[in-house]
């Protein structure tokens, strides 16, 4: 069939010159320009309205107050009439400690119901029994041994006697010999009734070491045989501590002992019974504390820590409802000796390098460096150096100096700073759990 170009062109395609299809009427593109310059002018209108609002905004105020001081908590110094104290720390130990032990061997044979740890005892109460057998038998033997020395003696006598009667019925001159009267063998008998008259007694003393009894009253620390063991004699076989004096030794310094009045190689007399002591369980032992003396202060201070060590005695350590047992870990508050006008500060406004910041009427800071005379948990004392009512800074100052301003956190912002920077409410509540912390 022939058909005509410009009829297929009147249709829906046409022939390329490789003879394939493509549509008659293709879209048109549209210009590059267009294309790079709509997203220009959406961008150049943006710029303009930000450059609009910014120009036309309100302008905010220019603060002209002054920045706030930092916000410190602020004491005010005390005068005070006191005692010093002086707080120690050590162990207690009985007064008395004895390791009880056999004095003759053999096996034991009974052990007292009472003789346990922790048990209380009484002087002489039986603790162990010892096979007492072949002491007994000893005693029987050295018994015998008394009668026969005593017989013999008894013979000597009468054999001196018959001689001397010889010598006068034979009517000799002189004086007889003591050979002739016998001495010398008399003598001999009656040294050999004495030496086992002596067996006899050591034979009843070893028979009375069988029963090994309490020698004070206190308690049963441990014990360490039982019925059946054999000991020999030496042989420990209690652990005892006395219940009547508690002792707990304590370090002191100088300054300690100047406090208390005392100097190396004190010790307590009846006109002088030392400082009072009150001493104080720590942990689950802590309640009421007991009361005691300083007892004994050693002559010599030790060369390498500059210490010297004092003894705290107690009474009756197990009298009370909590005994103060050996071993426990107590603090020991020792009184001065006499009352004195002191000044008082908070433990926190006494810095490091031993500092004290006083605030001025303008609220300026000055640093003081004082020697303090006593310190508690709470509370440093001073004899110089402050005055009573000047006020002193508590909390914690990041790079103190002197002149540096400051005000009292829980004094109340003036009105014209409350209505200038309301915003710093915050912040001061967190500078106040600051200062507290610190």
């Amino acid at each position: 069939m022939d058909i005509r170009t410009d009829q297929i062109a009147e249709g829906s395609f046409a022939q390329d010159i490789s003879g394939a299809a493509v549509p008659a009427s293709a879209p048109k593109r549209p210009p590059a320009a267009l294309l790079v310059g709509a997203p220009l002018a959406v961008l150049a209108v943006a710029v303009g309205v930000i450059m609009l609002l910014s120009a036309t905004a309100r302008k905010p105020e220019k603060n002209v107050d002054p920045p706030l001081p930092i916000a410190v908590e602020i004491a005010t110094v005390r005068s005070v009439t006191t005692s010093l104290e002086v707080t120690a720390q050590g162990e207690v130990k009985s007064k008395t400690e004895a390791d009880v032990a056999a004095r003759v061997g053999g096996q034991i044979v009974e052990v007292a119901p009472q003789f346990e740890p922790g048990a209380s005892v009484r002087s002489g109460d039986l603790l162990v029994r010892i096979d007492p057998a072949e002491y007994r038998l000893a005693v029987e033997r050295a018994r015998s041994q008394v009668s026969r020395a005593r017989e013999n003696l008894a013979r000597m006598r009468s054999e001196a006697d018959l001689a001397k009667a010889d010598w006068q019925e034979l009517g000799m001159a002189g004086t007889p010999s003591d050979l002739t009267l016998l001495k010398p063998q008399m003598a001999s008998a009656t040294a050999d009734l004495r030496t086992a008259e002596a067996a006899v007694r050591e034979a009843e003393l070893a028979l009375e070491r069988t029963e090994i009894r309490a020698p004070f009253d206190g308690r049963v620390k441990s014990r360490r045989v039982d019925v059946g063991d054999f000991v020999a004699p030496g042989t420990p076989v209690a652990s005892l501590f006395a219940v009547d004096v508690a002792q707990v030794r304590i370090p002191l310094t100088e300054r300690d002992l100047s406090v208390l009045g005392v100097g190396p190689g004190f010790g307590a007399t009846p006109e002088n019974p030392g400082p009072v002591a009150l001493v104080r369980g720590t942990g689950a032992h802590a309640g009421a504390p007991w009361s005691g003396h300083l007892a004994l202060v050693e002559a010599s201070f030790d060369p390498a820590t500059r210490l010297v060590y004092g003894l705290v005695e107690v009474k009756d350590p197990f009298a009370g409802p909590t005994p103060l047992a050996p071993g426990m870990f107590v603090s020991v508050d020792l009184k001065g000796r006499t009352e004195e006008a002191l000044l008082a500060i908070p433990r926190g406004a006494y810095k490091k390098n031993e500092v004290v910041y006083t605030v001025d009427a303008e609220g300026a800071i000055r640093g003081h460096r004082l020697a303090a005379a006593h310190a508690t948990a709470s509370e440093v004392f001073f004899r110089t150096g402050l005055a009573a009512g000047d006020r002193v800074v508590v909390s914690y100052i990041p790079s103190p100096r002197d002149g540096m301003k400051v005000r009292d956190l829980n004094a109340p912002l003036p009105p014209k700073a409350e209505g200038a920077d309301a915003s710093r409410t915050k912040g001061d509540t967190k500078a106040k759990k600051t200062a507290k912390a610190g």
